[in-house]
């Protein structure tokens, strides 16, 4: 008899979950489930919204049957729907519009989402749903009309954000927000330094050690930011690119920490779950580094305890989540920083790297098998 393994979320964690599953667990039927048809290859998203002819639509988002199709139907079937609650005990998944998918084993990897990417003044780095295609051509178009810009928030996104705007229009005002006293304040205090010397080349202000208390939108249309040490800046666009929020609101509230993340112990089984039925992997789960290189590590550990679940053969797999970084941060195309370990990368290898084209020539190989 086979086992049912329904998977929640059809980005890089959720796919090549769902592809190691049906290739290394024969006894198997996957479904995956997401709120979207397509894989928006969000790693890109500073770039794409920045530089519209650099980044080709079929490029950053990708049909995710394309990278399935060649699965018999009755082991893989993919869902399109929102999930709106997840029932551990009666091991049901209820879909907006869809009949309720019961399961054997069920795979969380719906990940998250920033405070920027929902609103009405969205700039989608992380988003979903039927629309993708239409959040980013908007956006598109009012990062290219706005002659002045803030940035909210100097993590790698910001950085990004700021620099490919910068680059990409070098007559509209880049301010970026800097709530620490450097940038990218999770990597090394020389990468802080490049990062910022990249910037101010590029025409970017900085402000430090401030915090936005309030963004206000006039009826013309422009805004008026507040910082906690009482100035105000305005601009035509606000750009949020600070904080994460879990796509997690199905959940039970048992599976999760204060802050909505998922709790998952060393096997990446959700620990409120005493029947080891569910695991939870990438951004979705209470792990901070939520970066692609840190999923990778976590894919096969997944994949490899389903499989000893199902077929009870092999030994289970643990997690080693290790602080050690390997981030590239692009300022622009020609430069960038980041962190390798205890090592700043020069910044021509992460142009060459990463600035190059944000990986979008490869972005179909981040679903595929």
């Amino acid at each position: 008899m086979s086992s049912h393994v329904v998977i929640i979320g059809g980005s890089y964690a959720g796919a090549k979950v769902a592809h190691k599953v049906l290739k290394e667990t024969p006894n198997s039927k996957v479904t995956l489930i997401d709120a979207s048809d397509v894989f928006y290859f969000n790693i890109a998203s500073p770039r794409i919204i920045a530089k519209p002819k650099e980044a080709k639509v079929d490029q950053y988002l990708i049909p995710i049957m394309d990278k399935f199709k060649h699965y018999p139907t009755n082991r893989f079937t993919f869902v399109q729907g929102l999930v709106n609650t997840v029932d551990t005990s009666a091991k049901i998944v209820k879909v907006e519009g869809k009949q309720d998918i019961s399961y054997d084993y069920l795979v969380v990897a719906s990940g998250s989402t920033t405070p920027g990417t929902v609103g009405k003044e969205a700039i989608p780095f992380k988003t979903t749903g039927a629309d993708i295609r239409e959040k980013v051509e908007d956006a598109q178009k009012r990062v290219a009309a706005a002659d002045s810009i803030v940035i909210i928030g100097a993590g790698p996104v910001g950085v990004e954000a700021a620099g490919e705007i910068a680059q990409a229009y070098p007559k509209t005002k880049v301010t970026l927000i800097a709530s620490h006293n450097q940038v990218l304040p999770d990597l090394k205090p020389s990468a802080g330094k490049s990062a910022h010397a990249s910037l101010e080349n590029l025409g970017v202000k900085i402000i430090y050690s401030v915090r936005v208390d309030d963004s206000k939108q006039d009826p013309s249309g422009r805004f008026t930011v507040t910082l906690n040490n009482g100035k105000t800046i305005e601009a035509a666009l606000v750009i949020s690119a600070a904080g994460n929020i879990a796509n997690t609101s199905f959940m039970p509230r048992d599976a999760l920490d204060s802050d909505g993340w998922i709790n998952v112990d060393k096997n990446m089984r959700v620990t409120s779950v005493t029947d080891k039925s569910v695991y939870a992997l990438g951004d979705a789960t209470m792990y901070k580094q939520r970066y692609a290189l840190k999923i990778n590590d976590q894919i096969p550990v997944v994949a490899n305890n389903l499989k000893n679940a199902i077929t009870n053969t092999g030994a289970v797999k643990t997690y080693d989540a290790t602080d050690k970084l390997m981030v590239f941060v692009p300022i622009g195309s020609k430069t960038g920083t980041g962190q390798i370990g205890g090592w700043v990368p020069f910044s021509f290898m992460v142009a060459f790297a990463k600035g190059k084209d944000y990986f979008m020539s490869r972005a179909a190989t981040f679903i595929a098998a």
